[in-house]
């Protein structure tokens, strides 16, 4: 038989539950979909902050599990800042150097038959977590159609990472001089950093870049990497859930304790 106590829990649970799924979603949408790196730390502010307001709803019932549940809650906002970096759908379009290149919401990424990445005019710069720590490199390079030549714009560059671990993500540098493949729109809290390194590389071999340069990674299909990043999100989102659950856990145990005293 379910006690009061146990039953505020269990509806609590139930509550807590959603929340988080809700958060991961619209973390990932915002992630996704925002227009500018300034919108992407603007979501990701909004977002931990709300985690307070939801706290307080959640456990209104049982106020002993406030703070722990806003913490979680905000937390739990900033996990998809972590693993988005690609759209989460769109059309994949092929690229012909007279045309605009489309970078609406409905676009994940490109084709482009004819074109080559300008390794030769490549850099890296060094990617450093939380107190300057470095865990890697960011390698960036022009991606320029048929005809190009250096005295044009550079309007779509492609950037890659290298890990000290030695893992090696789909869009590693090693493939760029592979054959096919295809393009897909980087976004998120990535882009900033990559528009940055690209400045770097048109200042160094003099090249014309635009204010925002479109940046793109090099993976064997758009589609794949879509994939991969939706695996991601669905495995982040282990680890709220199972905080969340040890948390009640331990409210239901406390509750049982405090019932047989």
């Amino acid at each position: 038989m379910i006690t009061q106590p146990h039953a505020k829990l269990l509806s609590i649970f139930v509550a807590g539950c959603a929340v988080i799924a809700g958060e991961i979603v619209v973390g990932a949408l915002a992630m996704a979909l925002a227009p500018s790196p300034e919108w992407v730390v603007g979501a990701i502010a909004v977002g931990f902050l709300m985690g307070v307001p939801l706290g307080i709803r959640v456990t209104r019932a049982l106020p002993a599990l406030t703070f722990p549940t806003m913490g979680l809650f905000a937390l739990t906002f900033l996990v998809p800042a972590f693993v988005v970096d690609v759209p989460l759908w769109g059309r994949v379009v092929a690229l012909h150097p007279a045309d605009a290149i489309p970078i609406d919401a409905g676009t994940a990424g490109y084709v482009a038959p004819g074109w080559r990445i300008d390794g030769s005019r490549s850099l890296q710069e060094r990617l450093t977590a939380g107190r300057g720590r470095g865990y890697g490199h960011r390698h960036v390079a022009p991606l320029v159609g048929p005809g190009w030549k250096p005295d044009q714009p550079v309007r779509l560059w492609v950037t890659g990472e290298t890990r000290d671990s030695g893992r090696v993500l789909l869009w590693h540098p090693q493939f760029w001089a592979d054959s096919g493949g295809e393009f897909v729109l980087l976004v998120g809290k990535q882009v900033s950093g990559a528009q940055i390194t690209a400045r770097h590389a048109a200042e160094k071999f003099g090249l014309l870049i635009e204010a925002d340069p479109i940046v793109v990674m090099r993976v064997p299909s758009v589609a794949q990497a879509l994939s991969e990043q939706h695996w991601a999100l669905a495995r982040a989102a282990r680890y709220p859930l199972a905080a969340w659950a040890l948390l009640m856990v331990l409210a239901a145990t406390v509750i049982q304790w405090r019932k047989r005293r």
